[in-house]
C-alpha cells in the first residue's frame, strides 16, 4: 500500500491512504505518540467484532458511530468503528498540513480531517459536509491508540457520572483523580472501557516517562463524554494478539453507540447543504 510521509519542524507523520488514512506513525521530537504496526498479524480465532479482523494500531476516525448499530430511523447498518476507517481516502501534504478526505455514502457526507502542525502544537481540524437532501446525524470519535507503558501520570476533568462498560456497572467514582489512579494500577492482563459523562472541562493531560506532557484540548460542550480505553496486554485474549495500548476519546454522545446516543438526544448533526467544523488541539510540553 502507498505510504505518505512528511516532516513539519519537530513533527513527523506517516499516513496510509488505502487503510482509512490511518496515521501509522506520529512523532514529536522523535517520541512516538501512537502504537506501532504489529510485525505480523492474524485475526483472532474468536470473534471480537469486525474491527479486530485487521491490524489495530495508530490513529483512525470512527464515524458515524463506534459500536456497530442501526442508523437512526432504521436506514442502514453502521459498521464496527464506523464506515470510513474501511475506505480509501485522498491524502495530500499542503504547507504545514496533512489533509485527508473521504466520501461516505452512508450517511452521505464528505469527511475531512486536517492535521495542522504549528510549533509544539498539532491542531486536528475536522469537517463534515452534508451531501444529502436531509439532515444527517452522527458521532465522531477520534481513535488514537497511545503507548500505555510510556504513560506515568494522568489528569482528567471532573465529571457527573463514571460508567464502566467493561463490567457493565457504575462504579462509585467520586472524582477524576481516583479514576486515573485506578487506571495506572491495572496490572498486565487487565483492561477497562470507561465513560466519564457530563465532563466539566475539555482537557486531558498525559505525562510520559521521558518528561513530556501531552495536553489534549477539546470542546466539552460539543463532546460531553470522555471515553477511556485502557488495555494492559489483555485484549484480544489470545496468545500473540494481546495489545498494550490506551486511548482518551472525546465523544459527542452518551456512549460510543450512535443509535443509543440518538435516543438520549446527545449527538452531532449537520443540515442539508451545510458543513460542521470543529478542532481538537494536542499540545506537547516538556516538563523535565
Amino acid at each position: 500500500m502507498k505510504i505518505i510521509e512528511a516532516s513539519f519542524q519537530n513533527w513527523f507523520v506517516q499516513c496510509i491512504p488505502e487503510d482509512g488514512a490511518r496515521i501509522s506513525i506520529l512523532r514529536f521530537e522523535g517520541m512516538d505518540l501512537l502504537t506501532s504496526s504489529p510485525s505480523s498479524f492474524n485475526a483472532p480465532d474468536q470473534f471480537y467484532g469486525e474491527y479486530e479482523t485487521r491490524p489495530v494500531y495508530g490513529y483512525d476516525d470512527c464515524f458515524p458511530t463506534v459500536d456497530p448499530c442501526l442508523y437512526p430511523e432504521g436506514e442502514f447498518e453502521c459498521r464496527d468503528h464506523g464506515n470510513i476507517c474501511w475506505k480509501k481516502w485522498s491524502v495530500n501534504v499542503t504547507g504545514n498540513s496533512l489533509v485527508c478526505s473521504v466520501d461516505c455514502a452512508q450517511p452521505n457526507v464528505k469527511f475531512i480531517r486536517t492535521l495542522e502542525f504549528a510549533g509544539n502544537r498539532l491542531i486536528w481540524k475536522f469537517e463534515v459536509k452534508n451531501l444529502s437532501d436531509k439532515k444527517n446525524v452522527f458521532l465522531h470519535v477520534m481513535h488514537p491508540l497511545l503507548p500505555l507503558r510510556e504513560i506515568k501520570s494522568i489528569k482528567l476533568p471532573g465529571f457527573a457520572r463514571m460508567v464502566n462498560e467493561t463490567n457493565l456497572v457504575e462504579p462509585d467514582g467520586k472524582n477524576s483523580i481516583e479514576g486515573a489512579l485506578d487506571l495506572l494500577s491495572i496490572q498486565p492482563g487487565g483492561y477497562e472501557m470507561i465513560l466519564l459523562q457530563e465532563i466539566k472541562e475539555g482537557l486531558v493531560i498525559l505525562g510520559f516517562r521521558n518528561g513530556m506532557d501531552l495536553h489534549f484540548h477539546f470542546d466539552n460542550k460539543m463532546f460531553p463524554t470522555l471515553g477511556i480505553w485502557w488495555n494492559n496486554a489483555a485484549y484480544p485474549d489470545q496468545d500473540g494478539l494481546r495489545r498494550t495500548e490506551c486511548a482518551f476519546e472525546p465523544i459527542p454522545g452518551t456512549s460510543s453507540n450512535l443509535y443509543n446516543s440518538f435516543i438520549d438526544k446527545t449527538y452531532l448533526s449537520v443540515n442539508k447543504g451545510k458543513s460542521l467544523c470543529w478542532d481538537v488541539i494536542w499540545e506537547m510540553k516538556n516538563e523535565k
